[in-house]
């Protein structure tokens, strides 16, 4: 298995001092943890979150109440990204969009803010923990049926589970197909 990515280590490390370690990761406590204001705005378009910085080091970060519970939870944590790894950026409004990782069109904040909301809310030792705990069960399980359990167990949207799986090497990406 791969080292965390920089991104990746810094939401361990913000996980570690927040001491969490069961499930479902509590983004919300870790922003206003962190000195954060959420609010939850029901925005137009596809703004899925924001983050606003004042001059006061005062920092909101903002939810669109249109979308999913798992969706904004994902939101929350990128946020939470932004606020932690990229300061002096007085603002970020982010969209619900498909981030193209395999190409490099994707802005690099954007990939890192994702990769560290992965790991935030879908901590690799987490992850591997509940993997051992499903298939230690004896029954059928199916790469999408594994990515639906998890995902409750993280409240997270199985496709973004699906992606967490595929990307530390549980499952395989041709499994998820069909």
């Amino acid at each position: 298995m791969r080292d965390p990515l920089p991104a990746e280590q810094s939401a361990i490390e913000l996980l570690e001092d927040a001491g969490v370690d069961q499930l479902p990761v509590p983004v919300e406590a870790i922003a206003t943890g962190l000195g954060a204001d959420l609010t939850y705005e029901s925005y137009d378009g596809e703004v899925s979150g924001m983050l606003i910085r004042g001059d006061d080091g005062t920092a909101v970060i903002g939810v669109n109440s249109r979308h999913a519970p798992t969706r904004q939870r994902f939101s929350v944590a990128h946020e939470i990204a932004h606020l932690v790894m990229h300061p002096g950026t007085p603002m970020f409004i982010d969209r619900f969009v498909r981030v193209n990782w395999r190409d490099g069109a994707s802005n690099s904040e954007e990939i890192e803010a994702n990769s560290f909301a992965a790991e935030l809310l879908m901590p690799r030792e987490l992850v591997e923990q509940e993997v051992d705990r499903v298939l230690a069960k004896p029954q059928l399980v199916t790469p999408q049926r594994l990515a639906g359990q998890l995902a409750k167990a993280f409240q997270v949207s199985p496709q973004a589970m699906s992606y967490r799986l595929e990307n530390l090497g549980v499952l395989d990406p041709a499994a998820l197909i069909g």
